[in-house]
Formats: C-alpha cells, sequence, structure tokens
C-alpha cells in the first residue's frame, strides 16, 4: 500500500512530463523500493546517534550492532577492524582511504567508519556536544515561539548562498527558503544572494563576493550558509576576497558542500535532470565535474579568522531516500557518498564537521527549520566563547 501512495505522488508529479519521463520516474521508485528491501537489518548508534536501517554486508552490521557497542565476539572481524584504527594517521581518511575500505569490507562499512571517526575527533565532539544540547532546547522551544538567543545574537546576520537550480519549479529545497524563514521567526536579520541557477561556480563566486562586501558596512559580523554547488562558490569568494574584505565575515557553514565535484557530471548522469527541469547550461554542469572541481580546491584559501563549520549526511543503503537514490547507487563504485557528492570531498579542513548518521544529500531526516536555527546559535556561542567553553546553554 505504503508503495502505490508513493508511485501515485509521482505519478501526480510528474504527469506533464510526457511518457518516457513518468515511465522512467516510475521505474526507478520501483526499483529504488526494492532495493531498499535487501541488505541486512541493523540497529546500532554511532556516538549518540542511533540508527536503525539495512547494510551491504555482514561486516558492516556487525561493525554497527557489536564491534562499536563494544560486543567483540567475532576474533577475525574484530582484528581485521582494529588494523583499520591502528593504520590511520590521526587525520579523517580521504576519498582514496575510503574507496580502498569500501573494496576491502564494504562501502556501508566505510561509511560507519567515517561516521565514527568524525565524530571522534576532539573538536568535532566538543561542538557536537554543544550542538545536541541546543537542538533538545530549541526543539522545544522552536514551535512555541519561545527561542532565547543569545545575547550577541544581535551583533550577527546571516547570508544564504541557494544550491543548483534554486529557481526550477520540479526543484524544492534547493532555495533553502525553510532555513531562511526559521531563521527569521527566531529572530536572526538574514539575506540571499541572487546567482545564477545554473551558472559556472566562477561567475557565480563573483556574485558571491558582491554580496559580502556589501554587508562590509552594517556593522554586524556575517555568517554565510551555502548548500551544495554553493559550496565551493563561497569558498572561491572568500579565497578571492582575502583576509583585507572578509574582517567582518564570522563563519561559514558548509552544508553538503560540493567542494570538489561530483563524479554524476562525469558519468553524465545529471543531465537527466533536463528531462524535469528543462534545459540547463552546460557551462554550469561542466564546473561541477570533478577533474576541474580538484583544481580549484587546491586553490582555495580561506581567511583563517572565518570559522568554518562542514554539515552533511552519511547514509547508509537502507536509509538513502528516493530523491537521493538515483545518485546513491551509480556511485557507489566510488566508495560512500551522500547521493550527490562523495562523502570525504564535502569537507573543508581546517574547520569543525557535524555529521547526521542516516541523512543523505537533501538532510531531510531532521527538522531543517530546527536544525538550522540551533546550528547558528551553536556557532555563535562558539564564536563568543573560543575554545569551546559553553557552560550554560539556553
Amino acid at each position: 500500500m505504503l508503495l502505490y501512495i508513493k508511485l501515485m505522488k509521482v505519478k501526480k508529479g510528474v504527469a506533464k512530463l510526457g511518457c518516457g519521463s513518468l515511465k522512467f520516474a516510475l521505474l526507478w521508485l520501483v526499483l529504488l523500493s526494492l532495493t531498499a528491501c535487501v541488505g541486512l537489518p541493523v540497529r546500532g548508534s554511532v556516538v549518540g546517534q542511533t540508527i536503525e536501517t539495512r547494510v551491504d554486508s555482514e561486516v558492516a552490521r556487525y561493525y554497527l550492532a557489536n564491534y562499536l557497542a563494544g560486543k567483540r565476539d567475532n576474533a577475525l572481524l574484530d582484528e581485521r577492524i582494529d588494523r583499520v584504527y591502528q593504520s590511520a594517521n590521526g587525520n579523517l581518511p580521504n576519498q582514496s582511504e575510503l574507496k580502498q575500505l569500501s573494496d576491502e569490507f564494504s562501502v556501508d562499512f566505510a561509511a560507519l567508519y567515517f561516521a565514527d571517526r568524525i565524530a571522534h575527533s576532539p573538536g568535532n565532539q566538543s561542538f557536537q556536544n554543544v550542538f545536541d544540547q541546543i537542538y533538545a532546547s530549541t526543539r522545544t522551544a522552536f514551535p512555541q515561539g519561545r527561542i532565547k538567543l543569545p545575547p550577541a545574537a544581535a551583533e550577527y546576520e546571516a547570508l544564504f548562498v541557494p544550491s543548483y537550480l534554486y529557481k526550477r519549479r520540479m526543484v524544492t529545497g534547493a532555495d533553502l527558503a525553510a532555513p531562511r524563514a526559521a531563521l527569521k521567526k527566531a529572530g536572526f536579520a538574514c539575506h540571499f544572494v541572487e546567482i545564477s541557477d545554473d551558472g559556472p561556480i566562477e561567475s557565480n563566486a563573483e556574485l558571491v563576493m558582491a554580496a559580502i562586501r556589501a554587508r562590509a558596512q552594517s556593522g554586524r559580523r556575517l555568517i554565510v550558509i551555502s548548500a551544495s554547488k554553493s559550496g565551493p562558490e563561497v569558498a572561491l569568494a572568500l579565497t578571492k576576497l582575502g583576509p583585507a574584505e572578509t574582517h567582518h565575515v564570522a563563519a561559514w557553514i558548509n552544508t553538503v558542500g560540493a567542494l570538489k565535484g561530483t563524479p554524476l557530471v562525469d558519468d553524465k548522469v545529471l543531465p537527466e535532470l533536463e528531462f524535469i527541469v528543462g534545459k540547463v547550461d552546460p557551462a554550469g554542469a561542466a564546473s561541477m565535474a570533478t577533474a576541474p572541481s580538484r583544481q580549484r580546491f587546491e586553490s582555495f584559501h580561506v581567511p583563517e579568522h572565518v570559522f568554518v563549520v562542514n554539515f552533511l549526511g552519511i547514509p547508509l543503503s537502507g536509509s538513502v531516500s528516493f530523491r537521493a537514490g538515483r545518485g546513491f547507487f551509480p556511485m557507489r563504485k566510488y566508495g560512500p557518498n551522500d547521493g550527490m557528492v562523495l562523502l570525504a570531498d564535502t569537507i573543508f579542513p581546517g574547520g569543525v564537521t557535524l555529521a547526521e548518521l542516516g541523512s543523505d544529500h537533501f538532510l531531510m531526516d531532521r527538522h531543517l527549520d530546527i536544525t538550522t536555527v540551533a546550528l547558528v546559535i551553536t556557532v555563535i556561542r562558539w564564536l563568543e566563547n573560543p575554545g569551546g567553553a559553553v557552560s550554560q546553554v539556553p
């Protein structure tokens, strides 16, 4: 019955697109629904984040349900996993290392290992603890309109940079409307950058630079919030502006940033979007290919005074949404991904990182409004208390 309801919703949403597109969407939903039923059921936790889902291998099931819970009763697997931790160099594993783990164990194992490593990084762990406390209080207070902002909140304002195709009728969420509305409701000053919804990263970065310059005389400290494709656009803008023109920029929240592009462009998967959203600028798509994106990434030098927060989802085979599934499964050959971007490629080094276990690129599992307000409050309290010495949480 649930599958039938989903099929009817998709049918209504794409009926105007023609028979070919309708058949494609229905076929993909059926395949994704069948895929979600395979795998091994498991329940477990990664540093306080509990998930019940299905995974792609016995080693991933054992790692989540037993190894991370301290119930180590498989000597062979224990020894193999121990060697992974022993060989770690103290840094987060990069994409090459995650691909190697995917080949040796499985993609879901590599994703879970990545989540555990993120959570156990000292800086990340401290920030996560503060965020969790603020999120819990915000979840209760926000629906009732009782958000208590930090005293310093009046000194900050937010600048939102939307994501790819945010102006298209069939694309939802890319305009960041829900997070913007939530922050305004909480009492924050918010601004929006009108970039080209399908333009190249380089030209959009110029528009972001102009928007950041325009806020320099506001008297407030700026928190820039990006999502997906606008991640590299913001990184490039901050790099080009340099310390002299970003003195008022306090933080950058990099949400599921496509910092090193996406293999979906390399594999010619994204052009299929044109069946749904219409023609897109080929130059914009080309700017998200992995080769130029990785080269661009090497040129990034975000000023050191800008506090960077990476926020991403880490889905498993059984938790990926229909929306992200179109990219998730084809990209498994490259290793752990969120349905649009390879996981390791979403993180800008030098900042703190928060990961939502079970969520994918579209971060639909958690309330975006509450998460946004809680995250911005956490950033402000962190900035006002260097080192994260936050003794009281509202």
